[in-house]
């Protein structure tokens, strides 16, 4: 197992390289890093966020602030994360709970001016919905229906003093 302190979060830089695939039930519930890159390259809004564990890059997620966050609440200082995966050879020893973990800190040194990360997670994807949990999220009641079905919306409050 891998302990929480030893998972970080960093700005993806085009200088690293953060392609795998993950198996066929998993991308029923988010799309490949290489895909989300391709496609939000060019818009400033997106932030694409690598998960190392004991100096590897070992996961990906997005934080999103256009738009689209809006429909996950209402708070103009949230960022929606979007397109969350760890590389599945990593799978298993602690590496999500552990990137979620490290996010409120994150956020205050490189998204200050932001105090929520919210996220619609599939009402079907009970396994995240519980890593979610674990790290913090709490479900805001708030459903969104996406091409996949159901989304609960979750929420966690990065500027609470520890």
């Amino acid at each position: 197992m891998i302990k929480k302190r030893e998972v970080t979060l960093h700005r993806y830089s085009s200088k690293r390289s953060i392609g795998y695939d993950l198996p066929t039930h998993q991308l029923e519930f988010t799309r490949l890093p290489l895909e989300i890159i391709e496609k939000d390259a060019k818009d400033p809004l997106k932030h694409f966020i690598i998960i190392k564990a004991r100096g590897e890059d070992v996961g990906f997620f997005e934080l999103d602030e256009s738009e689209d966050r809006k429909k996950y609440s209402n708070n103009p200082k949230a960022l929606l994360l979007r397109g969350f995966s760890v590389n599945p050879k990593y799978q298993g020893r602690g590496i999500a709970t552990g990137s979620i973990f490290a996010l409120p800190e994150f956020m205050k040194m490189e998204f200050p001016d932001f105090d929520q990360v919210v996220l619609g997670v599939n009402a079907r994807n009970i396994p995240a919905q519980r890593l979610y949990q674990k790290a913090g999220f709490e479900d805001t009641g708030r459903r969104i229906m996406r091409s996949k079905g159901e989304q609960l919306v979750m929420s966690l409050h990065t500027n609470k003093a520890k």
